[in-house]
């Protein structure tokens, strides 16, 4: 028991993998979360400022670990085979906490989180998304039933651009 502590503990320090894993908090006060790992797309950091556009997770890979609830997620629920992908199309951070747009099901919707970066390489963002927002309601299965508000944690690498960008050349 004590050795699997200290190896979690010494895990938390290591390089975490680029994915995203999505906490649902179902009725009863339970959860479970759902993660990928096929995410494309980077984070740059420059001028002091953090920047991610076209970050891409596919969700037909999206999983549970169950499989009767990773076949409604993806298919009833997400539409995987229509809507494959959610898209951040432009997110940008200073100081812990950022603001981009996200697009999924047709729908493009701001989004507001926190950020931190893990190490040299990576960079870990966390937002709540609105199932409503994208028209994902109504997700029961015999009883049971999932919030609308979904916690996402995003892993993404990171890449450091130029200190200062170039200004414009100036007409005269």
């Amino acid at each position: 028991m004590k050795f699997s502590i200290v190896l979690l503990l010494l895990s938390s320090f290591a390089f975490a993998e680029p994915g995203v894993n999505a906490d649902f908090l179902v009725t009863g006060g339970k959860k479970f979360t759902a993660s990928t790992k096929n995410v494309k797309g980077k984070v740059v950091l420059q001028n002091g400022e953090y920047v991610a556009q076209g970050i891409v997770v596919n969700l037909k890979e999206l999983s549970s670990g169950m499989g009767l609830r990773d076949d409604h997620m993806r298919n009833k629920y997400l539409d995987v085979a229509k809507y494959p992908e959610a898209v951040l199309v432009i997110g940008k951070g200073k100081g812990g906490t950022g603001t981009g747009k996200l697009k999924y099901r047709g729908v493009e919707k701001e989004i507001k989180g926190t950020y931190k970066q893990l190490n040299d390489k990576e960079v870990e963002a966390k937002f709540d998304l609105n199932l409503p927002d994208y028209n994902i309601s109504g997700i029961r299965y015999m009883g049971i039933g999932v919030k609308d508000t979904v916690n996402v944690r995003v892993v993404v690498p990171l890449e450091k651009g130029p200190a200062t960008a170039a200004a414009p050349p100036v007409k005269k």
